[in-house]
């Protein structure tokens, strides 16, 4: 869904928001997660389960932590990265490059909402922490369908609030007057930790989001909560 009636101008502003805070994205990610980003990451590789051969996109992949995860597992798969910050893409190759994974691996930039691929093209796709982001949530899933050859798999990992009623407000604590306070004095960002929270409020809850997926085409729709429901990966499968 849009955010509101000036998405361009929002997706602009997060674009430039994203890209200041790139130099210490990794860091931030392993420290406010306290480490949990690279298991959450994993688990959701595990669900998506790329095969020999694959072609997988990472649709808005930031630093290339998820390709990572892809490629160490199996080289063979040939893997995509796209996102709409330069700044997290010039990282991401680094990364991929240090790792000699380059030969796998290829970046692009562009918008999840309007993926320059043809239709079709890809095994599996993958969104990890980047969909809430989108200023159309919605036709990004349908993005996401059309890009799919049949039988593909869509996994998407985010952020939710835990069901536990005690845990939830532990963490909404720790979300709303820890994290933005921590996240600005590591990014040197005024507000980009202040958006995290507020963007996490305003995402669907996981049986709303299931809704969505399935009206973008997806079928066989499912949720799988982790870290007491922190975050949630979602995943559904394109059957024609």
């Amino acid at each position: 869904m849009s955010n509101n009636g000036n998405s361009d101008g929002l997706s602009s502003q997060i674009q430039s928001m994203f890209t200041a805070i790139a130099p210490r994205y990794d860091f931030l990610n392993r420290l406010l997660s306290i480490g949990q980003d690279k298991f959450w990451r994993k688990v959701a590789i595990d669900k998506l389960a790329p095969q020999p051969n694959d072609r997988i996109l990472d649709i808005a992949t930031g630093t290339g932590d998820v390709l990572l995860e892809i490629a160490s597992r199996n080289k063979s798969v040939r893997i995509f990265g796209i996102d709409f910050s330069r700044g997290m893409l010039e990282l991401g190759r680094i990364k991929i490059n240090k790792k000699g994974y380059d030969q796998a691996v290829s970046f692009q930039i562009g918008s999840g909402e309007c993926l320059p691929f043809a239709d079709g093209s890809f095994d599996g796709a993958v969104c990890a922490f980047g969909i809430r982001n989108f200023s159309d949530i919605k036709l990004g899933l349908i993005e996401f369908y059309r890009i799919l050859k049949p039988g593909g798999r869509a996994i998407i990992l985010e952020f939710s609030m835990p069901s536990n009623p005690l845990f939830s407000h532990f963490f909404s604590f720790y979300f709303k007057m820890i994290l933005p306070k921590l996240g600005g004095l590591v990014s040197r960002h005024a507000t980009a930790y202040s958006y995290l929270p507020k963007s996490v409020a305003n995402f669907p809850d996981q049986k709303q989001f299931v809704g969505w997926i399935e009206e973008a085409g997806f079928k066989n729709v499912s949720f799988e909560e982790l870290s007491y429901g922190i975050v949630s990966i979602h995943y559904g499968y394109k059957t024609i």
